[in-house]
């Protein structure tokens, strides 16, 4: 009688022995065996996964934006520099206007000086000694 209760659960031993036995024996590495208690979360795992994320994303918009503005920057300076190499440009076009031989006796005359009809030439071959 003691037998006869005891040979389902042998039955089911042998199935077990024999699926068993058609796994490989020798591994790397043991099986992970995770006590109660201490089973990895998926939901914090993706969760941290999804935060690193999210920081490198905004920590790239940010260096982004700064190169960005940068540029801008740039561009700003070299059109104050445009401006600027004009107005240099005006101020000496004027000032070779204003250095003109024609304009400078049109000034002189304005001051009240007069051309001189008989120039003199100072001869510096006649040294004194």
């Amino acid at each position: 009688m003691a037998i006869a209760l005891l040979t389902p659960t042998i039955a089911r031993s042998r199935a077990a022995v024999i699926n068993g036995s058609t796994k490989v024996v020798l591994r790397l590495v043991p099986d992970l065996r995770v006590e109660a208690g201490e089973e990895i979360q998926l939901r914090a795992f993706s969760t941290v996964l999804v935060g690193i994320f999210v920081v490198s994303l905004v920590a790239l918009l940010v260096i982004n934006t700064s190169l960005n503005q940068d540029a801008f920057v740039l561009q700003r300076m070299k059109h104050q520099m445009n401006v600027v190499n004009d107005q240099r440009d005006a101020v000496l076009r004027s000032a070779a206007l204003k250095g003109s031989p024609d304009a400078l006796s049109v000034a002189a005359t304005k001051l009240g000086m007069v051309p001189d009809s008989t120039p003199s030439f100072i001869d510096l071959s006649k040294t004194s000694k």
